[in-house]
């Protein structure tokens, strides 16, 4: 996969601790995982009864690694994600961006942002049976502000699919209420 233009990893003096790291990475590989774990495909109802709104555009995800402010992965569309022209729906894309950047987030961070300024550029369409290659890569840090970016690309011919800049914030209102 090539990598994202632009973007760095944050400096050594806003990196965790060795420790705090791979606690933070397990918490983020934890929160996806259990996502995917209540999709219909691992067979779980809970979905479909409104438990879990991420769980179907997720369901197939492979992620291969969480950590440092990154997230890669690989998903192959199914036809519960796509249009009836087979084309993988922009909704089901925009769910599995945002959750891919948030976990690369968490990684860092250690908790879960709320987006506050999301951008999408749609570039080639993924059909069922297609499968994508998936990077999440935090490009900046400001206080309590993160940007993320994310890239879909075709397996094989890394034909982009799509790219996202998200900037999310941690809010302890939000945080701290029942939502």
């Amino acid at each position: 996969m090539e990598r994202m233009p632009n973007s760095h990893t944050p400096p050594t003096s806003e990196l965790p601790t060795a420790g705090t790291s791979v606690k933070r990475d397990a918490a983020a590989r934890k929160w996806i995982e259990g996502i995917l774990e209540k999709s219909p495909a691992a067979g779980s109802l809970d979905s479909w009864k409104g438990d879990l709104f991420d769980s179907t555009p997720l369901s197939g995800l492979r992620i291969t690694f969480i950590g440092g402010g990154r997230a890669l992965g690989s998903y192959r569309v199914h036809a519960s994600v796509a249009d009836e022209d087979g084309n993988w729906h922009l909704g089901a894309i925009s769910t599995l961006i945002d959750d891919i950047g948030a976990a690369a987030i968490m990684s860092v961070v250690g908790e879960i942002k709320i987006s506050v300024d999301f951008s999408i550029s749609f570039f080639s369409q993924a059909k069922i049976g297609d499968e994508v290659e998936i990077e999440a890569k935090i490009v900046e840090r400001r206080a309590r502000l993160t940007m993320v970016a994310v890239e879909l690309r075709h397996v094989g011919t890394n034909r982009l699919v799509a790219t996202s800049r998200q900037w999310m914030s941690f809010s302890r209102a939000l945080h701290q209420s029942n939502m």
